[in-house]
């Protein structure tokens, strides 16, 4: 892992995460309220049409993994149990990978295309008064958004195929692309005028021209297996549709599952607090959010070769590798959480934003409780690489529990029965679970875990 490695994937989640925050100043001081208004519906909309993606992408990224690492069959449950000697890659199993992609991420579209053109644009209208100047150029707006975002999700399969056979960087490059010129054509538009239809048509520009660039990548020169793929097709592949839904549609359930444990007491709070204290509330839960994203590139970043020295049985580079990305996610983070609260409503008073984040000890305990996450987390991405999905259960039962419980506390408790029902939940057992599974699966303890990895880090610094 390079430093340019290191960038560009630094460089690409930031604009993933960071591309509606960079966009709002300038939506909301050139746009009106009602378009302000229209444009969070936008968001809104499109974040519900992404559950139709469910958790095809990084199953399809980990199959990619195991075929450039050598497989010669797939399985759903577990490890491909045929492998070549050498890391030849197997063309027919690849060009049915690609094929099965193409359908799903087909069939995944046009359902989006369905929810978000037909239903999203009745919904959109009826937003829409009389009195609104400009309907059909709202509904235009809309429509181009919409259509933006279909198509990015229709070649999305490429994506996880680049970041699974090990081109991360490229893949963070299309991430780059798009999501920087959604930014910077989005930005001039609304600043010369045009308002949400100049969002719209820079999201659909954006996305046409990164999933160009995705195409170049990934039929690049470099890789004869693609050339081979498309100069010369194979006639016969046969359908993984099934083997890919037995890991995806738990992953999915897992999504929902996150969801309310991440973002569900949100919707509580405003409706048992108010929305100033939902605001703060909010706004502490988004930015922790964020900042465990970021402490996790890394994580993402060495997934691919997880997956492949997985399939090797490369136990001392996988021990090594899972402490460096231990270390260095909690360095992160802690460092993060420590600006946070030492400067983070300073930066808000200097912007003159009236809504703060919450008082420094609540603050402080909910970035511990999101430390932990990030920790359980990283090990349930690990024991993934293993094709194996054990903890949809208790990533069900656990958002429904935090939101249960949450309902009970908030009136009673307040913001501190929210913060108290995710914490008490979470360390009653993925706090701990995952990660003692991880290192059962190691066959390394925690110290000799960090050791390694520690040694590693240092390494490559």
């Amino acid at each position: 892992m390079t430093r340019k490695d290191m960038f560009w994937g630094y460089l690409a989640q930031a604009l993933n995460i960071g591309a509606g925050l960079i966009l709002l100043p300038v939506i909301l001081k050139y746009l009106p309220p009602a378009e302000v208004g229209l444009w969070f519906v936008f968001i809104t909309l499109v974040g519900l049409a992404q559950l139709l993606e469910f958790g095809f992408n990084p199953t399809i990224s980990r199959n990619t993994s195991y075929i450039y690492a050598g497989a010669t069959s797939l399985q759903k449950d577990g490890l491909p149990t045929s492998q070549a000697n050498s890391s030849l890659v197997n063309l027919h199993l690849l060009a049915s990978l690609i094929s099965t992609a193409r359908k799903v991420y087909g069939l995944v579209s046009l359902l989006a295309a369905v929810l978000l053109l037909i239903v999203g644009s009745i919904y959109i209208s009826t937003l829409i008064t009389e009195e609104t100047e400009n309907k059909p150029t709202l509904i235009l707006a809309w429509i181009s958004f919409a259509s933006g975002y279909v198509i990015t999700l229709y070649y999305g399969y490429i994506n996880g195929m680049l970041h699974g056979r090990g081109d991360v960087t490229q893949s963070n490059k299309v991430v780059v692309a798009t999501r920087g010129l959604l930014v910077v054509v989005g930005s001039y538009a609304v600043i010369e005028g045009h308002g949400l239809l100049g969002l719209g048509l820079a999201s659909l520009l954006s996305s046409g021209i990164g999933r160009i660039i995705a195409a170049h990548y990934f039929f690049s020169k470099t890789r004869p297996e693609m050339r081979a793929i498309r100069s010369d097709p194979l006639k016969k592949v046969d359908d993984l549709t099934n083997l890919l839904w037995h890991n995806a549609s738990k992953l999915g359930a897992v999504q929902i599952g996150s969801f309310l444990i991440q973002r569900g007491n949100i919707l509580i709070a405003s409706s048992a607090l108010g929305l100033a204290s939902a605001a703060s509330y909010g706004m502490t839960v988004t930015i922790l959010t964020v900042l465990m994203t970021v402490s996790s590139v890394l994580c993402q970043l060495q997934l691919p070769s997880l997956n492949a020295m997985q399939s090797k049985n490369e136990r001392e580079s996988l021990v090594a590798i899972y402490g460096q990305i231990q270390l260095s996610s909690w360095a992160v983070f802690t460092l993060g959480l420590f600006v946070l609260a030492v400067f983070g409503n300073a930066v808000l008073n200097f912007i003159g934003s009236d809504t703060k984040l919450l008082a420094w000890p609540l603050l402080l305990s909910f970035g511990i409780i999101y430390l932990l996450e990030l920790n359980h987390s990283i090990a349930a991405t690990y024991l993934t690489t293993v094709n194996k999905i054990p903890f949809v259960k208790a990533a069900l039962i656990s958002g429904v529990s935090i939101t249960t419980l949450a309902i009970l506390f908030a009136d009673a408790y307040g913001i501190v029965g929210l913060i108290a029902a995710q914490g008490v939940v979470q360390l009653a057992y993925n706090n701990w679970k995952w990660p003692t599974e991880a290192q059962k699966h190691l066959q390394s303890s925690f110290l000799e875990t960090i050791k390694k990895g520690a040694n590693k880090l240092t390494g490559k610094i």
